[in-house]
Order: C-alpha cells, then structure tokens, then sequence
C-alpha cells in the first residue's frame, strides 16, 4: 500500500502514458516556459552536500531505507504576494521520481502524513515539462469540484535529459501557480529548492 503523494503521482503518470500522442501542456499555459535547462556540475552545488549531512524525511507508509540522506529542500510559500526563495532548512519534504519504460517521467516533491499533503508533480515528456502543485485531505465535503492549477512561472535545471530506471536525478525548481482548491477559493503557491532521487519504475 503506498501513501497518497505517490498515489497522485502514479495516477498521473498513468493517465500520460494512456496518452502518448497527445500534448501535456494545456492551451492555457503556451506561454510559460517549458524548456528543461541542462547543468551537468548541478549535483556538486552547495545544496547537496548540506543534504548530505540530514537523514531522509520519510512520509506515511514509505519504506524507510537505512542511512538514506536527505532528498530535498525545496521550499514551499503561500500567499497574495510571495516569490519563490530557496531555504536550506526546509527539509520537510521528500522526493520520489518515478519512470514507465521510455514514456513520461513524474518527480514528485512534497510531504503526506496520512491524513492530509501537498506538493508539486514535475511532468516530464519529449524533453518538455509542466508543474502540477497539488494537496489533499482525508475529509472534504466538496468531492464533486475538482481543484484546478494554472502555472504562473516555472525554471527546471536537471543533471540530464534522459533518464533510465535505477539513475540519479539531481535538480532544481523554481515555480509559481494560482491554485484554486475544491471550496473555489484561489491562493498563490510558490515553491525553489534542489531536488534529487533515484528514478523507480511506475507501479500499477
């Protein structure tokens, strides 16, 4: 049984790999930059070896791995006027990037403890990506609206383009969205930090 965070994931990828020909950048974002920018030297920035130094945070049902080191400090923020800023000591969340054979690739960057989570899905396909912020509660009373997420700005640097299961990724995001929950109320949801996993199989 996996956790919620990487059951929104697996449902997403799964969703683009039934997808294959069609695009999955909304009409509406044509105009946010969907480029992955490529840095080589990104897994020797001071970021990484601060992780080093942290044991992995884990989320609700994971499997914990002995001496694990930290996977992430991207920071999240919300308000009616927030700006992306990177916080080494925001180490709350845990990053999970999983793959289905040379299709899409999904990092997930966030933090579930069974009741309630949020993060971001990075989609990546044909060496373009798009964010997805997302959050969940266990109780909601409003099943019938589905939240909606409009990418305001977004900057993906990874180590490469290409990925293979069982390959370290290392990068860093920067984002901002409007995200409108289930009850229509609208907040603005940033989000900068370094990144890094190893890249699994998708489960289904």
């Amino acid at each position: 049984m996996k956790n919620k965070l990487l059951l929104i994931a697996i449902i997403t990828l799964f969703i683009l790999s039934c997808n294959k020909d069609k695009t999955i950048i909304n009409p509406e974002d044509l105009e946010i930059d969907k480029k992955i920018k490529v840095n080589p030297n990104i897994k020797e920035d001071t970021a990484f070896k601060f992780l080093n130094t942290l044991p992995e945070t884990y989320n609700f049902l994971d499997e914990v791995i002995p001496n694990a080191r930290k996977t992430s400090n991207v920071h999240f923020n919300y308000g009616k006027d927030v700006e992306p800023a990177e916080h080494y000591y925001s180490v709350n969340n845990k990053t999970d990037a999983l793959k289905k054979g040379n299709d899409s690739l999904i990092i997930s960057i966030g933090t579930a403890d069974g009741y309630s989570g949020n993060g971001v899905n990075l989609i990546i396909k044909d060496n373009v990506f798009r964010s997805i912020y997302y959050r969940f509660i266990d109780v909601s009373s409003y099943d019938d609206k589905k939240p909606k997420n409009i990418i305001l700005s977004q900057d993906l640097i990874l180590d490469k383009l290409n990925y293979r299961v069982d390959d370290s990724i290392y990068g860093h995001i920067s984002f901002k969205s409007q995200y409108i929950n289930e009850r229509s109320d609208t907040i603005i949801v940033v989000a900068k930090g370094h990144f890094r996993a190893k890249v699994r199989e998708g489960e289904f």
